[in-house]
């Protein structure tokens, strides 16, 4: 038995004024007789007044004042078991793609919450819950809470994303948010992922009890796309254009589907293909009749399963040709003329020249890249530019003498003027500037002399345009020559970096998070590939986090531009995960957290009510003894 509000005994001080009050109704005053004869007829209680002798009637009040304070106290009879309000929870359930893999009637996803639905039912009403989402990057859905019904409403609301998962992350936070409090704290992870698969650390938390995972699905029947490469250069007509789509067969039976390749809503390409068990195939697309939307999609063959849907279709776009403006800034050299021989042959090249004592910083305005060989002006122009061996004196790079007879050492891979570039290594060049750094420089090629390594070119954004420089004359090194095929590549890719193309149509993998940074100032909206519509914020600053595959649609201040998100994981596709340790759907009842305090007995039903009817029979009993008595 227990007092669920002990305070209330404070209120025990009545019993000593009840019988204080008994004493001062005995008090007698004292009185002088003339003869003994008087006071033998008076009864010996009456002579002993000032002594406190309780009668049934006190009684009857002492139990009716002793029910009242008991009954305020809120006494209870325990039943044994461990106080739950001492408990704490943090569940965390997997919302990646694998996890919308069907499993008979339903999904692993319905069948993982219906059993955290079962899990948040029988926890006791004074429980504290965390609800944590594992995907790309993990999210807290509702921090710790008493409040269950809230808990199942955002549970409901909770739905399995097209991305990839990244259960370290997210059992890292979970561990976290367990070391907040002292109370002993559970965690439970929902997912298909076995024990056996987790990193190292959680399959050991695993072991020692302190982590739960309740493991889902067996199928492993899976066809997915896996890639979709599409083969355009920067200044390449879209008819030009190839691609290649890679199907991959994660079952441990032979995979029978279709492939249909569309451009818009053209199809293109079907066919249909067997792939070996645990096997990947690769399909080329030779020639498309023209810019827009490519869709790859596979379906399994009847009498085949495919239990993952998610990654049937991969999108892609080919881009319409766009006008790229060149001015250059050139004495009559050679090299100008090996630039004519590029722009004629490559299509969307506009290539317009001027010598540097005609020119003039408005004709900049006119040109998408400005290209000064041998020239630096005094003003930078308000447009991108590349300088080719700029001369030892300039306003704008600081050089510090030449070099002879130096190679190409390093490069850049992460620029993209540079990345798609083999090998570039031990290229010679005859002579080379070498500049100091600046901040605003990103070095492209690198040598070195026996002081110093120098950058042989650069890339960068200088007063919000992007500039680069090559430090040896292209014109010496022949660049049309074909022992130097690597430099007109590298030029290309330079220019094209220095003029990107509309930006109308960005394609990425699932998971990714999108900076919007050409859209203009003005309130953004999404459509996503549910049709769904919401804000992202200002369009300058906003960001988009693809978690469902398929096409994005933005729209701020009168622009759109599209996204495309395709479900590229291999890891995620392979849906075939088996629990080794424990029984599909079952987990080990986890230990107590370290430093989690002892539970205390459970409360059962309380009885203090009972008292209060008791008191209420007694305050009866006591008034008909009163009345009596006063009879």
């Amino acid at each position: 038995m227990g007092l669920l509000n002990p305070g209330a005994l404070i209120f025990a001080a009545l019993f000593a004024v009840l019988v204080l009050l008994y004493l001062w109704e005995r008090i007698r005053r004292q009185l002088e007789v003339p003869s003994l004869l008087l006071w033998q007829a008076v009864h010996e209680d009456v002579v002993q007044a000032r002594k406190f002798r309780p009668d049934w009637l006190f009684l009857l009040q002492l139990l009716l004042l002793a029910a009242l304070v008991f009954g305020l106290a809120r006494p209870y009879l325990s039943d044994g078991r461990a106080a739950a309000a001492a408990r704490r929870h943090v569940f965390i359930l997997d919302t990646s793609a694998s996890m919308q893999a069907r499993e008979g009637r339903g999904t692993r996803f319905e069948a993982a919450r219906q059993a955290l639905r079962a899990r948040i039912d029988t926890l006791p009403a004074g429980d504290q819950v965390m609800l944590m989402t594992a995907a790309a990057h993990p999210e807290t859905v509702v921090d710790f809470t008493g409040d269950h019904a809230a808990l199942l409403r955002a549970l409901e609301a909770v739905e399995p994303t097209d991305s990839g998962t990244n259960l370290d992350l997210a059992l890292a936070v979970a561990a976290g948010a367990r070391q907040r409090g002292d109370a002993a704290t559970e965690m439970q992870l929902f997912t298909d992922v076995p024990t056996n698969e987790l990193p190292a650390r959680w399959r050991a938390e695993a072991e020692a009890g302190r982590l739960s995972v309740n493991h889902f699905g067996a199928t492993d029947s899976n066809l997915a796309i896996t890639g979709l490469q599409i083969f355009q250069g920067r200044f390449q007509e879209p008819t030009a254009a190839s691609a290649n789509i890679v199907v991959q067969n994660f079952s441990h039976q032979p995979g029978h589907g279709v492939l249909t390749v569309s451009l818009d809503a053209t199809p293109l390409m079907r066919t249909g293909f067997s792939i070996p068990p645990r096997d990947v195939r690769a399909f080329g697309v030779p020639s498309f009749p023209g810019p827009g939307r490519v869709v790859a999609q596979i379906e399994a063959q009847a009498g085949g399963d495919d239990a993952l849907p998610a990654d049937n279709t991969a999108l892609g776009w080919l881009r319409p040709l766009a006008t790229t403006r060149v001015l250059l800034v050139s004495a009559a050299t050679p090299l100008a003329g090996d630039l004519e021989t590029v722009a004629h042959a490559t299509a969307g090249w506009q290539l317009s020249e001027v010598a540097p004592d005609d020119y003039d910083p408005t004709m900049a305005a006119s040109a998408d890249v400005v290209i000064f060989h041998r020239f630096v002006p005094p003003l930078a122009p308000a447009s991108p530019a590349l300088y080719i061996d700029p001369p030892a004196h300039n306003p704008l790079f600081a050089v510090a003498g030449d070099v002879h007879g130096v190679e190409v050492l390093d490069w850049n891979d992460r620029h993209p003027a540079v990345g798609d570039l083999r090998p570039l290594a031990a290229l010679p060049i005859q002579s080379a500037r070498v500049i100091l750094p600046a901040e605003w420089q990103e070095p492209l090629l690198l040598s070195r002399t026996a002081e110093r390594e120098f950058p042989l070119a650069f890339a960068g954004t200088r007063h919000g345009h992007r500039l680069a420089c090559i430090a040896f004359d292209l014109e010496a090194e022949r660049l049309l020559s074909s022992d130097n095929v690597n430099f007109l590549l590298f030029f290309l890719n330079l220019v094209s970096w220095l003029a990107p193309g509309p930006a109308d149509v960005t394609t990425v993998t699932t998971g990714t998070i999108v900076p919007l940074t050409a859209l203009p100032a003005a309130p953004a909206t999404v459509i996503d590939p549910r049709g769904r519509r919401y804000a992202l914020g200002d369009g300058r600053h906003a960001s988009l986090e693809a978690l469902t595959a398929g096409e994005y649609r933005l729209q701020a201040g009168g622009v759109t531009r599209t996204v495309y998100a395709n479900l590229f994981d291999p890891a995620e596709s392979d849906i075939g995960r088996r629990a080794k340790a424990s029984p599909a759907g079952r987990a080990a009842k986890p230990k107590a957290s370290a430093g989690a305090v002892q539970a205390a007995p459970r409360p059962g039903a309380e009885f203090g009510w009972w008292l209060f009817a008791a008191a209420a029979a007694l305050l009866l009993v006591e008034w008909a003894a009163a009345m009596r008595r006063s009879a």
